[in-house]
């Protein structure tokens, strides 16, 4: 047996276009040695509406030949309802060996899809953003874990950076030039200052 446990270094609330930044840390509690043969992680958001409420088209009987088989990494196995949006996986490791009481972290990194609907939950339809990592042992069934976060989607943001004037440069005049800039670079940044300065100019 192996503990995975995964920390996002900005919380569990992101916005569309944000980068998240995630160390995943794999532990081998045992008293023996322990293998894996590798591991992925990928972000994807699922959809599921309520059968009482809301009325889908009818599915055809098209299945995937390979959503049976355990050895194949599907985000979404298991799962009710459709998977809306899914990223490329990106592998963390191959050929993990881990001595008793032994830990590694890894670091991932993926920007959140632009494209895809903000987080939702209601009593008609979900939308449920999830981080998900998958690992397996040679010869085994792969084994996933999901941890989910809220994606807000913000419209009529602009694209570029804001020009550093007075209302949206930063007030800190310790902050170097190229750390202010990155900041203003971010969305949520970006969001923070839109909102500031439209606060500003209402009477």
């Amino acid at each position: 047996m192996i503990e995975v446990v995964a920390s996002m270094a900005r919380g569990p609330v992101l916005m569309a276009g944000e980068m998240m930044d995630c160390l995943i840390t794999f532990t081998n509690p045992m008293s023996h040695l322990e293998m894996l043969a590798w591991a992925s992680a990928q972000i994807h958001c699922q959809f599921h509406a309520s059968e009482n409420r809301v009325a889908l088209p009818v599915q055809g009987n098209k299945q995937d030949v390979q959503a049976g088989s355990d050895t194949v990494l599907i985000p979404s196995r298991g799962e009710r309802g459709q998977c809306m949006l899914d990223t490329p996986p990106k592998i963390l490791f191959c050929d993990l060996r881990l001595d008793p009481g032994e830990s590694k972290t890894y670091s991932y990194s993926e920007m959140v899809p632009v494209d895809g609907p903000p987080s939702f939950r209601g009593q008609a339809v979900k939308y449920v953003y999830k981080l998900t990592i998958g690992c397996q042992r040679v010869n085994s069934p792969i084994k996933l874990l999901r941890v989910p976060f809220r994606v807000l989607v913000l419209q009529g943001l602009p694209e570029p950076p804001f020009p550093q004037d007075e209302e949206v440069s930063p007030s800190n005049p310790f902050l170097e030039e190229e750390e202010a800039s990155h900041r203003d670079g971010r969305p949520l940044e970006r969001a923070l200052d839109t909102m500031v300065n439209t606060s500003r100019r209402c009477p």
